[in-house]
């Protein structure tokens, strides 16, 4: 039988499954017991309501925007209207058309690119000087961040490292490929709109203003919030959440400080972050008997899109896009070739590079906790 579901990570039933397992092979309940046991699992309701998720989604997206991307308060309002568009066209759209759903990661990349180049090109006057009000690059960035591929990658880099080539391989192509859907998407968003207006917002990064009181509290106090949004959007429980903030908390700030020794280098940063989280969560596993790929995950969610966002290669399009509107302008209608290829390419390039350091993160802290 083919059965049709809709992908997505469940962290609540994926933790009841595994506890189901653990006592089937620990010989304490049978496999016609555990057998129901699954079935209930499976027929029970998402623990949470699909507009309760849109909402959520908006809140993750406020969230993520701080740490990973460099946005402001002035950005917040912005961002959460572009993060809900994502999560209803997530929820609410996907689901009721197959077509549309195989559509669903360019489209959502597509608007929200337009939408955060439309609002970043806005002028306004602050403090006597005219400036543009809303920072384009975390507009961008942050309402994308919660289709980024992280559960992929994670799947792909922990099956690769027990030597399942053929699953691992496929996956991590796909999210390669799936990165490279969402390049495609913000380069075609950004280019359209660069077309309709010849003034648009081009910087790739925020005005470094000191809007909030230190870089501290600007990296380290959103991301537990983006755990627990991270927590509702992928349906755990209340009782993971501790965990998730601690392990994910730990792994950003060391992926935090060495960004900042070894610059942009981010390959050597994410193997260092995912290596506190690997380590951690096999811990937890090992001395709490916890399930370390829930307390993991959410985790490997924050060191992707601040990954991605070290390497620059979320915003790689908007060069060509830049250069589409001066050729057309000056009646040249031939965009050089490097930089067509390098607007798509660079995203899922910058995922491999993503993936590897995790990859090998995760495999050394494997290999400390568990050397037998």
């Amino acid at each position: 039988k083919l059965v049709r579901v809709v992908q997505g990570v469940d962290l609540g039933r994926l933790a009841e499954t595994h506890n189901v397992y653990k006592n089937v092979v620990h010989d304490m309940i049978g496999v016609e017991e555990a057998i129901q046991e699954l079935d209930l699992i499976m027929k029970r309701p998402p623990r949470f309501n699909k507009w309760i998720l849109v909402v959520t989604y908006g809140l993750a997206s406020v969230a993520v925007g701080p740490f990973a991307f460099d946005a402001r308060p002035i950005d917040m309002p912005i961002i959460f209207f572009l993060g809900c568009l994502v999560g209803f066209m997530q929820h609410v759209l996907a689901p009721r058309s197959v077509l549309y759903s195989n559509v669903f990661e360019v489209t959502a990349a597509i608007l929200t690119s337009f939408l955060a180049r439309a609002f970043g090109s806005i002028y306004a006057n602050v403090d006597g000087t005219h400036e543009r009000l809303f920072c384009f690059s975390a507009l961008a960035q942050s309402s994308i961040a919660l289709i980024l591929p992280g559960f992929m990658v994670l799947c792909s880099s922990l099956e690769l490292q027990s030597h399942q080539m053929i699953a691992g391989s496929i996956r991590m192509v796909y999210s390669i490929i799936y990165s490279m859907f969402l390049g495609y998407g913000i380069t075609v968003g950004t280019t359209i709109y660069g077309l309709i207006d010849g003034d648009a917002a081009s910087s790739t990064t925020c005005k470094n203003e000191d809007v909030w009181a230190s870089k501290y509290i600007q990296h380290f106090i959103f991301v537990p919030i983006y755990v627990v949004f991270l927590a509702i959007i992928n349906q755990g429980k209340w009782k993971q959440v501790p965990v998730m903030i601690v392990i994910a908390v730990c792994g950003y700030v060391t992926n935090y400080f060495s960004t900042l020794k070894l610059g942009s280098n981010s390959e050597v940063a994410n193997t260092v972050g995912a290596f506190t989280i690997g380590l951690l969560g096999n811990l937890y596993s090992r001395l709490w008997h916890g399930h370390a790929a829930t307390a993991i995950l959410p985790g490997i969610f924050v060191l992707v899109p601040s990954g991605l966002a070290s390497s620059g290669s979320l915003l790689a399009g908007i060069q060509y896009a830049d250069e589409v509107r001066d050729n057309l302008r000056s009646g040249n209608t031939t965009a050089t070739d490097s930089t067509t290829d390098s607007s798509i390419a660079s995203l899922g390039f910058g995922m491999i590079q993503v993936a590897i350091g995790i990859t090998v993160g995760l495999f050394v802290s494997a290999l400390i906790v568990y050397p037998f």
